[in-house]
Parts: structure tokens; sequence; C-alpha cells
């Protein structure tokens, strides 16, 4: 079954319970408590419908839910509140990564309290000015059995309120990843990072100073497994379901504001309300289109051009929703309307830059290495 605004409506109970929630509590919370706060009631109810252990497998105690219904939980957080689909994406990035490069006791130690929402995990990878794993400035040495970690990380998503973080740092041999209790010594994490949207879930850089770790354990894989090709090969699918689902929920908002002043707008200007109307249609059913594509069998289309064509129009479809609505429609408070359009900013950054993305579709049309200069014609 599905709706005419969604994405295929999923018979299993917890995909079907997150679609439920995404559209009759997030609102509410919202209302009652703003944007300021780490929405820990939130983050506790997703839990329990078994959306955090969505990409753990069920012998870990997870939910091991299929690729779609895994699309589905940004979709849904992406149409209520992008922070909370961030915080969640971010955790159901690093399940993946402890399922598939933890050693078999660290997928016993994390990915079942991972699943149950006991242990929430950040990733602390970017830096700024740098683009490629092999050029981390953040070190991880190890000194016989105790490994040392510094650098300094910026931009990390839940850096306030995360159990434990794992952190990207290259080792004189590999591209490591360490798991950091955030309350031990050598930790410390930044103020809050100003932002004009992306509210409630914390957004700070974290310096490393001298942290000390057991190299053995506390390495994701062990010490001396790199992660460099599994950075390189991150998968940007999620933020293409994000961004239809806020630019489903504004087109919603902007067809009930529409219909209902439609009649008392003057008759010279429904003419060219209907071209908008139209214009906004267009434009999320095309990105509708482009994310069935990708989750389809042979996608048509690469993640990263998708999120690139679906962050990008989210940004115009947005903008049209609220020159349709005016400031009665962007400001009302029964509407989402401006917080969606001060959120959608962030995804044209967040995962992977689109322009970064657009440098390597280019380099693969061109067929050319990674960083090269193509120089013109003499």
């Amino acid at each position: 079954m599905r709706t005419p605004s969604g994405p295929d409506d999923i018979g299993r109970s917890g995909p079907a319970q997150v679609r439920a929630f995404a559209r009759t509590e997030i609102g509410p919370y919202l209302a009652e408590h703003g944007e300021a706060d780490y929405p820990r009631p939130l983050v506790r109810r997703l839990a329990q419908l078994g959306a955090l252990g969505a990409t753990v497998p069920v012998e870990y105690g997870g939910s091991g839910w299929a690729r779609a219904d895994v699309a589905g939980i940004g979709y849904e957080l992406g149409r209520g509140w992008q922070p909370l689909a961030g915080l969640v994406g971010t955790h159901l990035k690093l399940c993946r990564q402890v399922r598939r490069h933890g050693t078999p006791e660290q997928r016993r130690t994390w990915l079942a309290p991972m699943a149950r929402g006991e242990t929430v995990f950040a990733r602390a990878y970017h830096e700024q000015g740098v683009g490629h794993p092999s050029r981390l400035r953040s070190s991880a040495t190890r000194h016989g059995g105790t490994g040392v970690l510094h650098g300094r990380k910026s931009w990390v998503t839940n850096a306030r309120d995360a159990d434990r973080i794992l952190a990207v740092a290259r080792s004189p041999h590999a591209v490591l990843g360490v798991f950091v209790d955030p309350a031990r010594p050598g930790v410390v994490i930044g103020p809050e990072l100003p932002r004009p949207g992306m509210l409630g879930v914390s957004l700070a850089e974290i310096a490393f100073t001298g942290y000390e770790f057991d190299p053995d354990e506390e390495v994701l894989g062990g010490w001396g497994h790199d992660l460099t090709e599994s950075l390189l090969a991150h998968d940007v699918t999620s933020y293409v379901s994000r961004a239809l689902g806020s630019a489903d929920a504004v087109h919603e908002q902007a067809l009930r504001f529409v219909r209902d002043s439609l009649d008392q707008r003057p008759a010279g200007v429904r003419g060219a309300v209907l071209l908008r109307v139209g214009e906004l249609a267009t434009r999320v059913a095309v990105m509708r289109s482009v994310r069935q594509s990708l989750l389809g069998p042979e996608p048509p289309v690469t993640p990263d051009e998708a999120k690139v064509f679906c962050t990008a129009h989210l940004q115009e479809a947005v903008r049209e929703a609220a020159l349709l609505c005016g400031g009665a429609g962007y400001a009302a408070p029964e509407t989402t309307l401006g917080r969606h359009y001060r959120d959608a900013l962030a995804l044209l950054i967040v995962g992977a830059p689109n322009d970064a993305l657009l440098q390597r579709i280019g380099e693969r049309e061109l067929g050319v290495e990674p960083g090269v200069t193509v120089k013109p014609d003499a």
C-alpha cells in the first residue's frame, strides 16, 4: 500500500511503528520542549521500536531490517525532524561498521547494547581541510600495551551526549577506529558550533590529548585493521531519504495552505500560484523517482548523484513552499515549514559535501585518478 507522498509502507510492525511515531510524536514533543535540548525521550522511543538496531543482525540482538526499511527510517525522521534523523543515521552507520569490521568479541560487546539504545555512538572523523583518510592529522600510536590518541575533530554530531565515540585516526601503517569513552581523561568537547538549523542534537569539535586506550581491545577490528577503503566507500543513501522526507513534508504543508487560501487571492495571482504549485509538485515527484531508483536492484543513478540531486532540489522545494505560504504559513506555530527551511541547508554538506561528491563524479566521468588536475589542451 502506498501514499501519494511517501515511500512504500512496510507491513512489518517495527517500520510501520516508526512511521506512526514520526508523524504523531515528534511534533508534540517539539511543541512542548522546543529544539534546545537533547531529545532523550524520542531516542528512547526509537530504541523501543527497534529502529536503533535496524542495521544489527538478529543474532547480535538487533532488528535486522532490510535496506528499504532502514531507508524508511531516514525518510520518516527527515519528514519529522532532521536533527533526530542525523543522530539516528550516525548511530546506524556505526552499527554497520562494528558489524563489518569488529572482532567477534567487539560485536558481542557492542552490538546488542547499541541495538537497545543503551549505548549510542558518535563518530569523530572529519577534520577541516582534509578530504582523504590518508591525510588525517589525528594520530594513534602504540607504546607497548598502551595506545595514545591525539588530534582534533570538527563537526561531530551528538558529540556531547554520545555514550561512546569512534575516533578515526592514522597509525604509522593504517587508518584506525578507536573506541573512546568521553568520560575518561584526554577528551575535551568544545562549545556548541553556531548554526541556523539542525538544533537539539549536539554539534561540536572534540580534542583528544593523550587519550590512552587498549590497542588490542579498543580498536575496531584490532590494532592494524585499516578502515580506509570503508571510509572512502561510504553510502550516502540515507541523505537522499532524508531530503525526500523533508520535501514531501513541505509539499504537503504548501498544498494545505494554498487550498485554504486560493479563493481569497486576487484572480490575477491565482495563475502564478498554480504555476508554482506545479513546479513544486514536479520537483518532489522527480526526487521521489530518484530515491526509488536508488533503492532498486539495478539503480541507473549512483548514491553520489542521487545525494547531490535530491539535497540540491530540496533547497528549491523549501524555497518554493515558503513563497507559496508567505509569512502566515512560514511562521505559523502549527506548521513545520520554518524548521524544514532552516535544516535543509545542512544536507548539502553533511555526510559528504556535495562539492566533494561532484568532484568525485567528475573524476569518474573523465576517468582520472582522484586529485589529478586535468590540464586543458595548449
